[in-house]
């Protein structure tokens, strides 16, 4: 994921070679999960390993979560603890840590044990972990190493620190649909259609984003501004303003009809201000920009998700 660019604030180790199991020899996931649990109790006696473990596997057990193809973050956020715990775990076989309902197996996992009260604390330690592995050849650098301490190393000489803020970056997820400036009317509905999605980014040929084209902008294109104001419309009993552009789909591009009244926010901003964005414009959707690129897009049940849930 994008990093923020803001200048890094107060952070706090938390895990040390003590949380790490260096190419462990198991196979199946969940029994990793209890090795790994062991060690996250072992270093905070507040924490009910029992309990933990249910609701990690609980959380997981709707999706796995991975960071990236062959790393693992199973995670959870329970009471009795005042800090997020982390331990970590490598394989020692290529093929790796086999987690049911997942995708393909996990060379790296890493387990994190939040507060309760803390909400997207376990986006920190996403963060923390993929800014360390973002570097080519990083992971299997790190699955390479022999000892914990060399493990615990990889990541930053007194463990991973988490930053105190959370990031709209942190929240985002890659857009998956866009649309260009030169396209047309007619593609944006077929997109639409297609997708159900009731808005879609529009980008130029940088991949700056300049518009979005919406469901409710389509609509309004083919309703003229006077009917907006009568009350009776049972004289009007066709399509004849859907018909009209219907006939000019083809020849009428999003340059002209973009919608440019959408929320955004830098990718290095608080993450307080993705919640901002939305409310402000009464919409569900945010586009996360790093500079005027779009990067990523916060939809109102994801940032709800990660705040409240995950």
């Amino acid at each position: 994921m994008p990093q923020p660019k803001a200048a890094q604030v107060a952070s706090a180790p938390v895990f040390s070679p003590n949380q790490v199991i260096c190419r462990s020899p198991l196979k199946g996931g969940d029994e990793l999960l209890e090795a790994l649990m062991r060690l996250a109790a072992a270093a905070e006696p507040g924490l009910d390993a029992e309990a933990a473990l249910k609701a990690v596997r609980q959380r997981e057990a709707a999706a796995p979560t991975f960071l990236s193809p062959e790393v693992a973050m199973p995670h959870a956020r329970v009471g009795g603890i005042s800090r997020t715990l982390v331990a970590i775990a490598t394989s020692a076989s290529p093929e790796g840590f086999s987690f049911a309902g997942a995708e393909w197996p996990a060379r790296l996992v890493v387990l994190a044990v939040a507060p309760l009260e803390a909400p997207a604390a376990y986006l920190r330690v996403a963060a923390a972990i993929a800014r360390r592995l973002e570097a080519p050849g990083a992971l299997d650098d790190v699955c390479s190493r022999t000892s914990a301490e060399d493990v615990a190393a990889f990541f930053a000489p007194e463990g991973v620190s988490l930053h105190g803020n959370v990031h709209a970056a942190d929240l985002m997820e890659k857009p998956t649909e866009t649309l260009r400036d030169t396209d047309s009317v007619k593609d944006a509905i077929d997109r639409i259609v297609a997708t159900g999605c009731p808005e879609i980014p529009v980008v130029d040929k940088e991949g700056d984003l300049v518009g979005v084209a919406s469901a409710r902008a389509l609509l309004r294109l083919c309703i003229p501004d006077y009917l907006l104001w009568m009350e009776d419309l049972s004289g009007f009993s066709d399509f004849q303003p859907f018909e009209t552009l219907l006939r000019k789909e083809s020849h009428t591009w999003l340059s002209d009809i973009t919608d440019d009244d959408y929320a955004s926010v830098q990718a290095d901003g608080p993450a307080i201000a993705v919640a901002e964005a939305m409310a402000r414009r009464g919409t569900d959707t945010c586009y996360v920009l790093d500079g005027a690129r779009l990067v990523g897009v916060v939809t109102l049940p994801r940032f709800l998700h990660n705040v409240f849930r995950d």
